[in-house]
């Protein structure tokens, strides 16, 4: 389904107070400075009354982003050198485009991930050194789509969807909790010669797609693989690590059907973990920068039998990640950027194969209320970035969204799998293609 829009207008939305001069200069911090140099895109969908005007609702988000910003003054500023972000109050762009055609029950009951991209403010292969971007989309209806693209390279997921929490209570009124800046000096930023960043391939490779697995099938996969991973771990695996388990498991068996057993590939799963409760004294929610590190196995189990392998590896990836960890982790950066150069150079020479599980799952996606009720549907758009899978939980919360990216080839093996076929769950209006949600 098409999605034609029409900018008509443009503005920068600056702090409604001036950044004090002291704060002008926000370091990035190490973490921020492995980020991946891309845009994270995020889609907010409200359906509104008819009681709110466009002209309203316009002014309404812009005044409150100003006052959200003399908080959040870094998102007002750009990057510099992979170092630091210059908080000079230059502004966040904010867009205004009009949905020509379709309503927004039309786009969020069978929309297009592709098309979503053309309600948010930037291209996403066109990375600049602005830290965010706004996209306000107004349909015939009376409804709208917020569209944000943040900066990777300036923090993570859950700093954004806490930021557009707080951007929500001030719109509100209502109090709001100051961010805290100390990523640089819980993790100092480095010299980072010799290190090119996260390999992005040439993204019209990549196709994204999106799949809803249904909450009681997810139970029923958790307890297969409870047993074996209990006995081992004496943990039971989370819905997330049941699904990323499952769909490891699928993803090489296809590969090595393909490649054979003569392949000298290195295949890894990546899973991606928030580190702010990982500390002797745990950080809070409201900690602003990258706050992630990635929990590494090299899992070849793809027999039914062993079906728990991946699960109780990467239970014991994390259960590393710990105190004692963190500490060391701190002080020993150089190790981990050598590592990370390794990785790099591998996957150039196409020796490396990394399947990316990235969960986003109990962020606050859905606290979001600006003063018209809470949005109907939250969304990523297509990112294609390879090789990675992002889960969000569904609103009600009785199931797991998901964001496949991988070449198209690779994407038709898990559409033709009737295993995992069988977890999907069609939603809403949709009740015979259960990938049109999505």
């Amino acid at each position: 389904m098409k999605i034609d829009v029409e900018v008509i207008s443009q503005e920068t939305v600056t702090p409604s107070s001036p950044t004090p001069h002291h704060l002008r200069h926000h370091q990035l911090s190490f973490l921020d400075q492995l980020a991946p140099h891309a845009y994270v895109p995020f889609l907010y969908f409200y359906s509104l009354p008819n009681t709110h005007s466009h002209t309203q609702i316009s002014t309404h988000l812009k005044k409150s982003l100003s006052k959200s910003l003399t908080q959040y003054y870094p998102l007002a500023g750009r990057v510099k050198l992979n170092l630091f972000v210059e908080c000079n109050d230059f502004g966040v762009p904010f867009y205004e485009a009009r949905v020509k055609s379709l309503s927004l029950s039309d786009v969020i009951t069978n929309p297009s991930l592709p098309e979503l991209n053309n309600l948010l403010p930037f291209k996403l292969d066109e990375l600049t050194d602005i830290a965010l971007g706004v996209q306000l989309n107004l349909f015939r209806c009376g409804g709208v789509a917020i569209g944000l693209c943040a900066s990777h390279r300036v923090a993570d997921g859950l700093s954004y969807f806490t930021f557009v929490k707080n951007w929500a209570s001030a719109a509100c009124g209502n109090e709001t909790v100051s961010p805290d800046f100390s990523a640089a000096s819980i993790f100092p930023p480095k010299n980072m010669d010799g290190y090119n960043g996260v390999l992005i391939p040439k993204r019209n490779e990549i196709v994204t797609k999106g799949f809803v697995f249904d909450g009681l099938k997810i139970e029923a996969l958790r307890s297969k693989y409870a047993e074996g991973t209990r006995l081992k771990t004496k943990k039971i695996p989370s819905r997330v690590e049941a699904l990323s388990a499952f769909l490891w498991n699928k993803f090489m068996a296809a590969a090595a059907k393909e490649e054979g057993s003569s392949s000298r590939k290195l295949y890894t799963v990546v899973y991606i973990m928030d580190l702010r409760s990982r500390f002797d004294s745990p950080l809070p929610q409201y900690s602003f920068g990258n706050y992630y590190r990635a929990a590494t196995a090299t899992p070849t189990l793809v027999n039914v039998e062993e079906r728990d392998g991946l699960v109780r590896q990467v239970i014991e990836e994390i259960e590393k990640i710990d105190k004692k960890y963190m500490r060391k982790f701190q002080d020993g950066y150089k190790e981990h950027l050598d590592f990370m150069r390794r990785r790099m150079e591998r996957a150039a020479k196409g020796e490396l194969v990394t399947l990316t599980f990235s969960s986003l799952c109990r962020f606050p996606l859905y606290e979001a209320d600006f003063g018209w009720g809470k949005p109907e549907w939250v969304s990523m758009a297509s990112m294609k970035i390879n090789n990675q899978i992002v889960f969000m939980d569904t609103k009600l919360g009785d199931g797991i969204e998901s964001y496949f990216s991988f070449k198209e080839e690779d994407m038709a093996k898990f559409e033709l799998d009737s295993e995992f076929l069988q977890l999907i769950s069609p939603i809403g209006n949709v009740k015979k293609n259960p990938f049109a949600r999505l």
